[in-house]
């Protein structure tokens, strides 16, 4: 049913873009190519390091010769991920590692082995253990196609290192940013790392700058990404592996809305608007104010990167409202 379910969102989503006349899409946004009598693609990164991905979500694993190590359980790829292992190793799933909460992420966790090792940062324990609640609307996961998800037996606060056989995982956590506790996952040996919905490689981020809940610890990730000696990114989504220079380049669209996000609030003239709306209705006030800071905003921006990043023409607006209201008040 949930194959169905993204089946029909992408066409849903390719009438959207055409009935909006989107900008087309430049050739570093486009992902693998996906195989379709598999519905998934898995590859050797490196020395044992595997990524696998289905188009839309992205993630790794590492064979140790004394088991695998599984990083996240992204539900829209599910079961291929127990095929992707077995397709590379006859090695059982020996660990588990959340990078966060999210369960677009994770919430395929329970196809793993019920004895596998969950490793998680604390924080990220703590909010899987809120969301078991039984008074949430809704139950965890059920709307990403997954289901609740094994607690973390292993949590750390700060740096956690995973050795298994002769392969090595450094787990980091560096501060709030998509979340608190999602975290940074390095291969030493590989020169690879994992962090996820920071970076969309070839792509402006996600909408609403991929929903992060600390605005400014999300874009100062970009730097903390960097100050890591890897050739490869994991990062989450969107059907390819991430450089260096697509981090760069994200830095630099980001950098351009903040900036431009400033001019927004040091031109926009608050009072010529009030005049315009009167102070009656004050929610049409501010909102007129608000759309009017975020859509200077990203002018300003889409004119320089409509073209050299998907979605700059979709979502930077969105990025341009959430920036600016940090800007205001945080």
């Amino acid at each position: 049913m949930f194959k169905q379910l993204i089946t029909g969102l992408v066409a849903l989503a390719g009438a959207a873009t055409a009935a909006s006349a989107a900008a087309p899409l430049p050739d570093v946004a486009k992902g693998v190519a996906i195989p379709q009598d598999k519905g998934y693609f898995v590859e050797e990164i490196a020395d044992g390091l595997y990524w696998v991905t289905e188009g839309v979500y992205t993630t790794m694993f590492l064979t140790t010769g004394e088991g695998v190590i599984m990083v996240d359980a992204p539900p829209s790829i599910g079961q291929n991920l127990l095929k992707a292992v077995a397709e590379v190793t006859d090695e059982p799933i020996k660990y588990v590692i959340y990078t966060h909460s999210h369960a677009d992420h994770i919430a395929a966790a329970g196809l793993y082995p019920a004895d596998a090792i969950v490793i998680a940062h604390e924080a990220t324990k703590a909010r899987l253990e809120r969301m078991a609640d039984p008074d949430r609307p809704a139950p965890y996961g059920v709307f990403v196609g997954g289901a609740a998800v094994p607690l973390p037996t292993v949590t750390f606060s700060d740096t956690y290192t995973l050795t298994v056989g002769d392969q090595t995982l450094e787990l980091a956590y560096r501060g709030d940013d998509h979340e608190p506790g999602n975290i940074y996952v390095y291969a030493p040996r590989q020169k690879v790392l994992e962090k996820i919905d920071i970076v969309f490689p070839g792509w402006v981020p996600f909408m609403d700058l991929a929903v992060s809940e600390n605005v400014m610890g999300y874009i100062k990730a970009h730097d903390e990404i960097l100050s890591y000696d890897f050739d490869k990114l994991v990062s989450g989504h969107f059907g390819r592996l991430a450089t260096r220079e697509d981090v760069e380049t994200q830095k630099a669209y980001l950098e351009d809305v903040v900036a431009n996000g400033l001019t927004a609030l040091k031109t926009v003239d608050f009072m010529s608007i009030a005049q315009q709306t009167g102070f009656d209705n004050l929610a049409v006030l501010f909102d007129t104010y608000l759309t009017a800071l975020g859509r200077k905003c990203a002018d300003l921006t889409e004119a320089k990167w409509v073209g050299r990043l998907g979605a700059a023409d979709v979502w930077t607006a969105s990025h341009c409202g959430r920036v600016i209201e940090s800007l205001r008040i945080d």
